[in-house]
């Protein structure tokens, strides 16, 4: 493996590999195994895809041979096995080797949206002190997904703190309910 977004985790470094990095960037773990044939197939497509977002998330390869501890605590009856890894929490999964389509589909969930993109942005112009340039990207984030929750939260608070209570708690309403991706 030579690309900067493909990497091996084991037992013994999953924790700060994968997990602590989920919190800076999406994680797909690929648990694997040298003798099996599907996972020689959508090993190198996982790879690929990887290296075509180009950072969006990064891939971690484990070898359940070499890492019998994770793939006890992740359940993995069947391989090739490939969960998503976004904010420290497990993000969705599938077992078996897939055609390209369907993990395009997998990580258009996994990978944050444009809205969600915009809102981070925004969020650090508020937390710089540059309020009406965080607005004007919380209220575009939104226009391109109007569930992304840290749009919302960053709309209600400038709202808020402008005494227009009303529309910021209308837009608190929308928020989903759970732990928020917002806040990583």
């Amino acid at each position: 493996m030579s690309s900067p977004h493909v990497f091996d985790a084991s037992d013994a470094d999953f924790e700060v590999r994968v997990i602590e990095r989920s919190r800076q960037v999406p994680v797909v773990v690929d648990f694997w195994a040298p003798w099996c044939g599907p996972c020689r197939t959508l090993g190198p497509l996982l790879e690929r895809l990887a290296d075509e977002h180009a950072g969006a998330f990064v891939l971690a390869k484990v070898n359940v041979d070499e890492s019998p501890g994770l793939a006890q605590a992740f359940r993995v009856q069947s391989i090739p096995m490939v969960i998503g890894v976004r904010d420290g929490q497990l993000a969705g999964h599938f077992v078996g080797a897939q055609p390209e389509a369907g993990v395009r589909a997998f990580l258009a969930d996994l990978l944050p949206s444009a809205g969600e993109t915009e809102a981070a942005r925004g969020a650090a112009l508020l937390a710089a002190g540059r309020a009406a340039e965080a607005e004007e990207i919380f209220r575009q984030a939104l226009a391109d997904d109007p569930r992304a929750d840290q749009a919302l939260l960053g709309l209600a608070t400038i709202l808020a703190q402008r005494g227009e209570d009303d529309e910021a708690l209308a837009l608190l309403d929308r928020v989903a309910p759970g732990p928020q991706r917002a806040e990583a």
